[in-house]
């Protein structure tokens, strides 16, 4: 079987800079807090989501060249479907399959929401709602747009990264960017650069479907398991 990656927008791979432990208060901020409550309860009044996005990566050699890279994500309820990096993740909430464009292959899988793996993408933005510690970071004007600075500290120190640095809409309650610093030395930042919620979408946009690829190898590892 050809290697293939699992992207995620949560559990993501490799950035810039030496880790440097940073500290949060214990007791959470309260202004933070009572943000983030806004911003959850709005992602979560939504019945489906659009959403398009940027993805930076600043190696750990800041000499090197920073890469830019392109992305969408399609979310209704447990169901996502995801477009970056030369794939395309579908899943229906029972089953995910991974097809990359380089080697017109498609792997399905059994989805595990609480795999590393199998975290929803949509879940970026409610990803301080568990395993967090966050304080306000202060916040700036971008054009005509109040935006607030909010730092997250995973509470279990086994992660990968160590800081999460969530920009949000003060007004419009919406995560507008995420930059995550990993123990490895390296940064990857998402940007939000359109969201539409509640548009009608089928059910059937989560599966993947062979017919649409022509040639398409297919590794069914659902048959293997029990």
């Amino acid at each position: 079987m050809k290697k293939t990656a699992l992207l995620s927008l949560v559990v993501m791979s490799l950035f810039s800079f030496a880790f440097v432990p940073v500290t949060i208060s214990k007791d959470k901020d309260k202004v933070a807090t009572k943000l983030l409550k806004e911003v959850s309860k709005k992602y979560k009044s939504y019945k489906t989501l659009k959403a398009e996005f940027t993805m930076v990566t600043e190696p750990m050699d800041t000499k090197a060249a920073k890469k830019t890279e392109k992305g969408a994500l399609t979310s209704k309820g447990s169901s996502f479907k995801l477009t970056f990096g030369g794939q395309e993740i579908f899943c229906n909430g029972k089953y995910i399959w991974t097809y990359t464009k380089e080697t017109n292959e498609c792997v399905k899988d059994n989805y595990n929401p609480h795999s590393n793996t199998g975290l929803n993408p949509a879940k970026i933005f409610t990803v301080w709602e568990k395993g967090f510690l966050y304080a306000s970071d202060g916040s700036y004007k971008k054009g005509n747009t109040d935006i607030a600075k909010i730092k997250l500290t995973p509470t279990d120190k086994t992660k990968p990264y160590f800081l999460m640095n969530l920009e949000v809409d003060q007004s419009g309650k919406t995560v507008q960017s995420l930059k995550v610093s990993f123990k490895a030395g390296h940064k990857q930042t998402y940007t939000m650069t359109s969201q539409t919620p509640n548009a009608s979408i089928d059910d059937k946009n989560f599966e993947f479907v062979a017919a649409n690829y022509p040639g398409v190898e297919m590794i069914d590892l659902t048959k293997k398991k029990k």
